[in-house]
């Protein structure tokens, strides 16, 4: 079905409007550009437009319109304009992206007046006003208040940096991806910060942008400046970790004009306390006066965290560093090694390389490119010491022209298989560095799985089907349509071959008989039955795991979950199933994986952190510590663990241990997913390009 936007279309949703090019009413184009296809409206109720779902091929598209009320105010258009001219010039995972040519003008049939239109990237996540409902409107930790105030200061720091501030920064205007990062939206508020802005603060000609609780006093008379973000971020950051909204009377006195939020907020210790106050101060001059200011003040509060320990503790993490490119992240000192001399502070990996050059053990390089991890089970008592290796590439396959969002390579070691937003799942063969076969999706791929014994390859993603392919010729087997009622986000086969589950944004887990009585592929019962049980995860699914017995259904995502599927099968129709839920992480888990015995289960998430979990106690009993940013996937191998994340680094743990062994680097993009060929060579996916990239493990350094 295509949408037609003619404001004064009588049936924009004519149900011939499907195939065609121009509205089956009115006669207006439905293929905006030559290149968007409008699907369905999502919101005539946000502010000045309506917004809708587009599509570009099969891409998904946000497209904004401007209510035609307002086409003849020229401060809003100008405004609706302003917000496609800053977002074309920032590149940051933290803001939607924009092409240059994302503001244009679309004229409908026999009408003189356009409508405004912008095109942006869509944010497949809620906003932070939906995730505190959804999580049950419970203050968020220390902990993650630390984290998202990094991530925003990082954003603004970038806004800043262009001559721009934000002036709407509330938690409606912030988005969550499944990742964890956050990101600023609603741009058509923002200011540039032009020397005739500055010197004409206080003209009435300025528009003011105001939203109630969030915006500085500043602000309020018509003269906002940067620092005026900064309020708006304190503000944002009390509701999130007190659960209450600005003008609530427990934490605000209009008689008194008394904004009294701590005691709301045990949990904040006092010196994180301070920077918010520090952010809300009534005047300008008050406030931190840089980004920069912010994460410094952010270091010296986790410093004090941790000053219960020696000074010359060398395990601790390092706090990120803003950066206008997050793909060159870096690390700032931890001030808990101020004992050093300054220009030891300044170039940490000099501290680094020295402890490895005296700690460090010959590395069996030969075992290492054969694709096995060359360390004996170590002392548990003794922390290993961590080695240091880097990469080299080998190739670059292209082909795919949207991101990449999963991969898998099959047994043979040489066949691989990805999946796109260019709504194809590719076949690859690794030694010809070729495709093999290109299959096609109507929409964005998010997911691939394949039977136990490698024979089907099954896909799915955003036009919510779920596909079947034989392997390796990636004939079409059949397809199950409508197999949810959103996007499918994960798929997962168990251990003996005999169910599928599927997951999708909104947390729903359909269980589907795979196979029937003779180990055939059972098409006909799924496509017309349907699902054999239906399941209600927390949030947003990310990742599905089965324990290798079968037993226990694992899904990760917004709430890591425990499904006895025993139960499930004892359970009356229509009964709800409560799950097992595991508390520890404090962002999205986004991979998992169970050691063969069954015994522990281990999660990366957006929180930086990789956890080890006693599934027989199902309680946390261990914490992985060492990356600098969202550990975005993880490989098991016997005692061996490998973990990727978004700061272009894997590490190879000892989980007897419990310990880094092994940090590679190198890598020229983030790490969304990576497998392991037999050869040694490491396949990675991530970044800005839709480009599969293998790298060879280089020789390491002879002692």
């Amino acid at each position: 079905m295509s949408l037609c936007i003619n404001p004064v279309c009588p049936q924009p949703n004519h149900p011939d409007n499907g195939g065609r090019d121009a509205c089956a009413t009115c006669g207006s184009a439905l293929v905006l550009q030559g290149r968007y296809r409008v699907m369905r409206l999502i919101s005539s109720d946000s502010g000045f437009g309506r917004v809708y779902e587009a599509y570009e091929r099969n891409i998904p598209k946000i497209l904004k319109v401007l209510k035609e009320g307002y086409n003849a105010n020229a401060k809003v258009v100008e405004l609706f304009r302003r917000e496609a001219q800053v977002l074309s010039q920032l590149n940051h995972p933290g803001v939607p992206r924009v092409e240059t040519e994302g503001y244009f003008l679309y004229y409908p049939a026999n009408r003189a007046e356009p409508s405004h239109c912008l095109v942006m990237e869509k944010i497949d996540g809620p906003n932070l006003k939906q995730w505190m409902v959804q999580q049950g409107n419970h203050p968020i930790s220390e902990k993650q208040a630390m984290l998202w105030m990094t991530q925003l200061a990082d954003v603004l720091d970038l806004v800043h940096g262009h001559n721009y501030f934000h002036r709407d920064i509330k938690p409606e205007n912030i988005m969550l991806r499944p990742s964890g990062q956050l990101v600023l939206v609603d741009f058509g508020a923002a200011r540039e910060m032009t020397q005739t802005y500055m010197a004409n603060l206080g003209d009435s000609g300025i528009t003011t942008v105001s939203s109630a609780g969030y915006t500085p006093p500043e602000q309020e008379q018509g003269q906002a400046v940067p620092q005026s973000d900064f309020y708006a971020l304190g503000r944002t950051l009390i509701y999130l970790m007190t659960a209450k909204l600005p003008n609530d009377s427990a934490i605000y006195n209009s008689r008194t004009n008394a904004f009294l939020w701590r005691s709301l907020a045990p949990q904040i210790s006092a010196p994180l306390a301070d920077l918010v106050d520090d952010l809300i101060a009534p005047a300008a001059a008050n406030r931190p006066q840089t980004t920069t200011s912010i994460l410094e003040r952010l270091a010296q509060v986790r410093s004090r965290q941790v000053s219960g320990l020696p000074r010359q503790v060398a395990g601790a993490t390092p706090w990120p560093e803003t950066t206008l490119n997050p793909r060159e992240g870096k690390t700032q000192p931890d001030p808990a090694r101020s004992f050093l001399p300054p220009w030891f502070d300044r170039r940490p990996w000099l501290l680094a390389g020295l402890t490895g050059l005296a700690l460090a053990v010959p590395l069996g390089w030969y075992a290492l490119s054969r694709g096995a991890i060359p360390f004996a089970p170590g002392d548990a008592n003794t922390a290993p010491a961590l080695g240091n290796l880097t990469v080299s590439s080998v190739a670059v396959l292209t082909g795919h022209s949207g991101d990449i969002y999963d991969l898998l390579l099959l047994r043979d070691g040489k066949t691989l298989v990805s999946a796109s937003a260019d709504g194809t799942v590719r076949i690859w063969d690794l030694e010809a560095g070729a495709v093999r076969h290109t299959l096609t999706h109507s929409n964005v791929v998010q997911a691939i799985a394949t039977t136990t014994d490698q024979t089907t390859l099954i896909s799915t993603g955003d036009d919510r089907t779920i596909r079947f392919w034989s392997l390796p010729d990636g004939r079409p087997l059949g397809q199950i349509d409508n197999a949810h009622g959103t996007t499918i986000r994960a798929l997962e086969v168990n251990r003996n071959g005999r169910i599928l589950v599927s997951a999708d944004s909104e947390g729903t887990i359909k269980l589907w008989p795979l196979t029937d009585d003779n180990g055939g592929l059972n098409l006909g019962e799924m496509t017309v039955a349907g699902s054999a049980q239906t399941l209600e995860a927390d949030g947003t699914v990310n990742d599905l795991l089965f324990t290798r017995d079968n037993s226990v259904l694992i899904s990760g995502g917004k709430s890591l979950q425990l499904w006895d599927l025993a139960s499930l099968e004892e359970a009356a129709a229509g009964a709800a199933i409560i799950p097992t839920t595991l508390e520890g992480h404090t962002s999205f888990v986004n991979r998992m994986d169970i050691t063969d015995d069954d015994k522990t289960l281990i999660s990366a998430s957006a929180d930086q952190n990789v956890l080890l979990w006693d599934m027989a106690t199902r309680t946390q009993s261990a914490v992985l510590k060492g990356h600098q940013s969202y550990v975005n996937t993880l490989r098991l191998e016997g005692p061996r663990l490998w973990s990727a994340d978004a700061d272009k680094t894997i590490l190879v743990w000892d989980l007897h241990q419990q310990a880094p062994i092994q940090k590679i680097t190198g890598f020229e993009t983030d790490i969304w997913r990576f497998t392991v060929r037999p050869n040694g060579e490491i396949v990675t996916i991530g970044g800005v390009q839709p480009y599969i990239r293998l790298w060879r493990l280089n020789q390491p350094p002879a002692p």
